[in-house]
């Protein structure tokens, strides 16, 4: 059965049920990319943020369109966020932040 994360199909739709915890996911997946940068500029490592937000979203939305988990959805996109941030950081560079 494919879940369907923007009409909820699938997934149960009371307080903190299925849909909403899919939902609050991505919100803390993106709070997590934003942190994670934050500390891997300060380590003086080169860090992607495009290459770490599809790393981190794209497996979200595909592992919980497909199972309907959002922990495993979590784990895959934490996952993708160190694969694409530190991996493309380190062969196309990061670019500066601007708040030094």
């Amino acid at each position: 059965m494919a879940y369907n994360i923007m009409s909820c199909e699938g997934f149960g739709t009371e307080l903190l049920g299925g849909c909403s915890m899919a939902w609050f996911g991505m919100a803390i997946l993106f709070f997590i990319v934003v942190f994670t940068r934050k500390g891997v500029e300060m380590a003086n490592m080169e860090f992607n943020s495009l290459g770490a937000f599809a790393g981190a979203y794209l497996p979200y939305i595909i592992i919980i369109s497909l199972t309907g988990s959002a922990k495993f959805s979590m784990l895959g996109g934490i996952i993708g966020l160190f694969v694409g941030g530190l991996v493309l950081g380190m062969f196309m560079g990061g670019g500066e932040s601007g708040y030094y």
